[in-house]
């Protein structure tokens, strides 16, 4: 299943450009996002360092020139707002005062230590140090007559949840507005593909010579489609010229052989021949006259209705057993059937007759004295299928390809013949709607199968 959907994701235009649609959202979102973030939390950061650098200058005024309770009340005044801390620190490294807002614990020895051992302090501006989750700011400060430091703590962890808060409004918006536009671009872009895919399916109908006449048309086509439109529609056209003349030519051929051979038939039936001249004449010109109707079946056959009626598909199986059986007697061919009760079709009769009758004739030419033949139909709930199966002398692999092929002999071929039953079978067949294959193995025998949907 997985392997399914990544086959149509990937083979096709309407696929790929899908997927090149949603990469490229998902891309932007994730972009989005990351800026966004950074950009609010490199702000937020630095408000903190701005709000913590007034706030320890206030700190330093207030323990240079306050003393006892009114400093401290002061200092408390400072760390009124949530996530804030004031340590003093005497120039021996104790702590003189500590202050903290009290959703946030006291700071522990290791802090204050780095905070007394930075060594880039001075009177000027503050230094900016981060220790467990809280931002700091510290300056040099008198203290007990002697050199100390203030620093004022601000909570990361407020960051934080200003951060999460701004995420949390930054997916809503992405949730509510950026992936419905995300999703009716989607539904544009497949319409937009529309035109396409009818194309593609109009080409696909296309799939033999009768259906040479039909165009290619779309509604409101773009510039580009229209081109391709008129390119497919020119080229349809121009088969369709080209297979017609085909058809005119044999048709045209055979009519204008058929009077010379006759006339020479006749004159080689009185002509004054020995009996086996005359004979290997007759052969010859009676093989001519066969390929020219042949020909001239095979014309009018292809690309054109037949005249359909409902044809009982059991019946002439049943008969073409017997025909079989008739034809194998000399080879001692075993004819064995499976051929279910009651199936129709709709066709023109004497022309699938004549189609299946030339499979059947091929399963026993080119069978094997002592040989078998199975015929076989079978009709299912979507499909009628036809089969016959033949231990004869096989088909050479290179030689399969062109089996249908107009005049082709296989080269292991040993019964002298026009070379068109199998191309006449295959126009009848695809007339019909139907498929024909064939599969063999050499000196193994053959198998044929027609099927009808």
């Amino acid at each position: 299943m997985k392997n399914k959907i990544r086959q149509k994701v990937t083979t096709t235009l309407a696929g790929r450009l899908s997927l090149w649609y949603m990469t490229s959202v998902g891309l932007i979102i994730v972009s989005f996002l990351t800026a966004v973030s950074g950009l609010f939390w490199v702000t937020l950061k630095d408000q903190i360092d701005h709000h913590v650098h007034i706030a320890v200058n206030e700190a330093r005024e207030i323990v240079q020139n306050y003393r006892g309770e009114e400093r401290d009340q002061l200092i408390k005044n400072l760390v009124g707002a949530r996530g804030m801390t004031v340590i003093v620190l005497s120039p021996d490294g104790a702590a003189t005062l500590e202050t903290n807002s009290p959703d946030i614990a006291l700071v522990t020895e290791h802090q204050l230590q780095k905070i007394l051992t930075s060594s880039s302090l001075y009177e000027s501006s503050p230094v900016h140090f981060t220790e467990s989750n809280i931002r700091f700011a510290a300056m040099p400060a008198t203290v007990n007559a002697g050199k100390g430091i203030v620093a004022v703590g601000y909570s990361t962890q407020v960051l934080y949840a200003s951060l999460y808060k701004m995420l949390l409004i930054v997916l809503g918006v992405v949730f509510f507005l950026v992936l419905p536009i995300a999703f009716w671009g989607y539904k544009l872009l497949k319409k937009q593909l529309e035109p396409l895919e009818s194309i593609a399916g109009q080409a696909k109908d296309v799939t033999d010579t009768s259906s040479l006449s039909k165009r290619i048309s779309i509604a409101s086509p773009t510039r580009e489609l229209r081109t391709i439109q008129e390119a497919l529609n020119g080229m349809l056209a121009r088969l369709e010229t080209i297979f017609t003349g085909e058809r005119q030519f044999f048709l045209d051929a055979a009519h204008t052989l058929k009077t010379p051979l006759a006339v020479l038939r006749s004159q080689t039936e009185n002509a004054n021949l020995g009996q086996k001249s005359r004979k290997a004449m007759l052969t010859t010109i009676d093989k001519a006259s066969d390929t020219i109707g042949d020909l001239l079946f095979l014309s009018r056959v292809s690309g054109r209705p037949q005249k359909l009626e409902i044809v009982s598909l059991t019946e002439i199986l049943t008969n073409l057993a017997e025909l079989a059986t008739t034809l194998g007697e000399d080879k001692g061919l075993k004819i064995s059937t499976d051929i279910q009760k009651n199936v129709n079709v709709s066709a023109d009769k004497k022309l699938l007759q004549r189609a299946l009758s030339n499979l059947v004739y091929n399963a026993v030419a080119y069978n094997l004295p002592h040989g078998s033949i199975g015929l076989k139909l079978v009709e299912q709930s979507h499909f009628i299928m036809v089969t016959i199966k033949d231990t004869g002398i096989g088909i050479p692999k290179h030689d399969l390809p062109q089996l249908f092929k107009r005049f082709f002999r296989g080269t292991n071929a040993e019964e002298k013949g026009s070379g068109l039953g199998l191309a006449i079978a295959k126009a009848v067949v695809e007339n019909l709607g139907g498929k024909i294959a064939i599969s063999s193995s050499l000196n193994k025998g053959t198998s044929v199968s027609v099927t009808f949907s």
